[in-house]
């Protein structure tokens, strides 16, 4: 076996994206693929040719031929899978958000420290061409010294399975697909002091936790941000993913034919990244392949990409900021 030997457990749809980046970097990657369907494990296997199986989520930490476990599995199950791994001498590939609330990320955290592994979590975002070009035109100055943020999700549909209790997904919309955006807002403003939210279930109430989430963020930087999750907004039109202004300008990014556009003061708006030419749904899972091929190309430098641990555990104590505040009608100081 040549390469470094990674097994996908959890074989649902995140999983399946994962195999198929794995797949495509034999060169440098031994795949093996873990369910408790020995099944639907063996038929992964044949499908993406991988190197072994497993029928369970115990065999794979006893085999020496892994040396990275990617966790593609419920909220719930991050922290004892984590904890395994790192006692079983292997690294995490760990699939947003980090752990079911900052309690649980914190101990993530501190035991690959302790084993001396690499944590990453595997967050689209930071590979998403669009936005990963929008921070880069922000550092390189293209508007000046921003000073106001704005992301928007708006969407409706009902998640199902271990997405609705509370016990396996940790919230609602914010912890879920929430966590992209609040990445997102990290990305382009950098780190969050201060959160102030609220959150709702008015529509999608077949879940225990919120359908939507508003933040109002203070920068540490003095800036200050707006962002909106919800996939409770049923027949809301498509908005701007993010707009970020600064004192010389703007940047922004339209779905669906508009692209990144930079508009600089006093002159006319410049697409510099047109739209994918495909579905949104195709590039969103692109996106989360190039996530994968980031971490392996990130593994064998010692760098915990897509998104490393540090980041993913500000990125859930913004989370929990905000679950605080929206408790208690209260500004929430960031601490992780």
């Amino acid at each position: 076996m040549q390469g470094v030997g990674i097994c996908v457990l959890g074989l649902g749809w995140m999983g399946r994206v994962h195999c198929e980046a794995l797949s495509k970097l034999r060169e440098k990657v031994a795949l093996f693929v873990a369910s408790r369907d020995s099944a639907k494990a063996r038929g992964f296997a044949e499908r993406f040719g991988a190197d072994g199986w497993f029928g369970d989520y115990d065999k794979p930490f006893e085999d020496e031929r892994i040396h990275v476990i990617d966790i593609c599995l419920p909220h719930d199950l991050h922290l004892p899978t984590a904890l395994k791994a790192f006692e079983a001498d292997k690294h995490v590939l760990v699939e947003k958000p980090m752990a079911l609330n900052l309690d649980e990320a914190k101990q993530i955290v501190q035991a690959a420290r302790k084993h001396n592994k690499l944590l990453a979590v595997a967050e689209n975002m930071r590979t998403y061409d669009h936005c990963a070009l929008a921070r880069e035109l922000i550092l390189d100055g293209a508007i000046g010294e921003p000073f106001f943020v704005q992301i928007n999700h708006f969407a409706y549909y009902v998640p199902g399975g271990w997405r609705q209790p509370l016990s396996s997904a940790g919230g609602g919309s914010l912890i879920d697909v929430g966590h992209h955006y609040v990445d997102l807002a990290v990305m382009l403003g950098g780190r969050v002091d201060i959160v102030f939210a609220n959150t709702h279930r008015k529509t999608v109430t077949e879940i225990d936790g919120e359908d939507t989430a508003i933040l109002h963020l203070v920068y540490e930087n003095g800036s200050t941000g707006h962002l909106v999750t919800s996939f409770g907004m049923p027949g809301t039109p498509i908005a701007l993913l993010f707009i970020v202004a600064g004192n010389e300008g703007s940047i922004r990014y339209e779905h669906f034919g508009g692209g990144l556009i930079l508009h600089r003061k006093g002159s006319e708006p410049q697409k510099v990244l047109p739209c994918p030419e495909m579905s949104s749904r195709d590039w969103w899972e692109e996106t989360i392949r190039k996530g994968v091929k980031a971490f392996v190309n990130g593994f064998f430098e010692g760098r915990e990409e897509p998104l490393s641990s540090d980041s993913g555990l500000h990125d859930m104590a913004i989370i929990e900021a905000a679950y605080k505040s929206a408790k208690t009608q209260m500004p929430v100081k960031v601490k992780v």
